[in-house]
């Protein structure tokens, strides 16, 4: 017996709110557990394209090391105040700061390295959030 279209649908809205929650939904990267880099933590890391990530104390920059099949494109970074919102200006006067594409990174080396006062930074790559990291310290 097939369920009828009255049940159907808040089943079906059922099941995507349990994905959704899950973090599963959404198209967003693969993440592992929280990993602290300095003051920071990762709230999603796309393993497959960031390899890793290092703080550096002395000068508070933040580096990537991108898996080289990945270091020819282009990442675009936000900074904001709030979680995805409050976004705040880079010192270009813009929203997004782009590291742009072909630019000769040597594979297996830590680039792609800003630094903010911005208690969460997002990096995206190809319209994907790659990297989201979160200011431990709020």
């Amino acid at each position: 017996m097939k369920p009828s279209l009255a049940l159907r649908i808040p089943l079906s809205l059922f099941c995507a709110l349990l994905l959704a929650l899950s973090g599963k939904a959404g198209g967003e990267a693969p993440t592992a557990p929280l990993e602290t880099f300095g003051p920071y933590t990762a709230l999603v890391r796309d393993q497959n394209i960031v390899k890793d990530v290092k703080f550096v104390e002395e000068n508070g920059r933040i580096y990537l090391l991108l898996n080289p099949d990945y270091k020819e494109r282009e990442i675009i970074l936000k900074n904001s105040s709030g979680n995805k919102n409050g976004y705040r200006k880079w010192h270009n006067g813009e929203f997004e700061l782009v590291s742009p594409a072909n630019q000769g990174k040597a594979p297996n080396q830590y680039t792609d390295w800003v630094v903010t006062a911005g208690n969460y930074v997002e990096y995206y790559m190809d319209g994907a959030l790659i990297l989201h990291l979160k200011k431990t310290d709020l």
